[in-house]
């Protein structure tokens, strides 16, 4: 693996399996697309960064069959058969890379929470890899349970579990859960224009009424599952906590997710901007 260790978490059988499930769950909620930044019908380059096992890149490049699509990653765990206008290359997304400067469109998704400087890696894309009036589309979590009906208690073990998953990252890797919260200002402030905003929040758990809710929160309810075993093979370990600490912690999200009484949720936020266009 490139730079084995950068990445805290596994890249395993049930890292694919919870990428594909959040794959799966991402195209519900947003109704069977792939993004919401307007790149037209006919886009020729697309980049999709940290691509993971690559299932994006590959419906996009079928999505566009003229369009070429590169996925990076720094792990080589994408599929041998893909469509031939796709190419997985490996590669750190932080360091100097120069794969073209003519994108018309970079894509990250879930993926600043584990980027030192992501307001670097923004200015970089702006500078050196988007066309002049390409886009650059975010989607991110923002680690933050919510209800609109005041039904998470105080001392809910999900609460407790995204607080120390914070402080983990931040602590041990230096890596900020929060940082989709400040996209759209950083990429204003950067030179990026028409940037738009929309937030979605995906419940947790089978609670809601409405079958294609419910049929999502079963998903986000399997992904926090999958997200905290990966969680206690490695990154709870080196923050510290014993075995009895984290087996409580999961006891207790377990518990926490199965209760249909909280009506819980997460927000994502798709963040998009533009390129300034070429002058006359």
């Amino acid at each position: 693996m490139f730079k084995y260790g950068r990445y805290p978490l596994p890249n395993d059988d049930d890292e694919y399996k919870r990428e594909a499930m959040r794959h799966t769950m991402l195209k519900e909620l947003l109704g069977g697309k792939l993004f919401l930044a307007p790149i037209g019908d006919s886009p020729q380059k697309i980049v999709d960064l940290g691509t993971g096992f690559g299932e994006w890149a590959i419906e996009m490049g079928e999505l566009f069959p003229s369009a070429q699509v590169l996925g990076v990653d720094l792990s080589p765990i994408q599929p041998v058969w893909i469509p031939p206008n796709v190419e997985f290359i490996v590669d750190d997304i932080e360091d100097e890379w120069v794969y073209a400067n003519d994108f018309d469109y970079v894509h990250l998704r879930i993926v600043g929470m584990s980027i030192r400087d992501n307001g670097k890696l923004h200015q970089s894309i702006l500078d050196r890899n988007l066309k002049p009036g390409g886009w650059l589309e975010v989607q991110e979590v923002v680690p933050h349970p919510g209800s609109d009906d005041g039904t998470i208690p105080p001392d809910s073990a999900l609460l407790k579990f995204y607080t120390v998953c914070g402080e983990v990252f931040q602590k041990t890797y230096g890596f900020d859960m929060e940082y989709a919260k400040h996209v759209p200002e950083d990429l204003e402030r950067r030179g990026f224009i028409n940037v738009e905003k929309k937030v979605w929040h995906a419940p947790i758990g089978d609670w809601p009424r409405d079958p294609k809710l419910r049929t999502i929160g079963g998903y986000m309810r399997e992904i926090i599952m999958d997200f905290a075993g990966a969680m206690a093979a490695r990154p709870f370990v080196e923050y510290g906590m014993d075995k009895t600490e984290i087996d409580e912690l999961l006891v207790g999200l377990r518990e926490a997710l199965g209760d249909r009484r909280v009506h819980a949720y997460l927000p994502l936020h798709y963040i998009w901007g533009q390129k300034p266009p070429a002058g006359p």
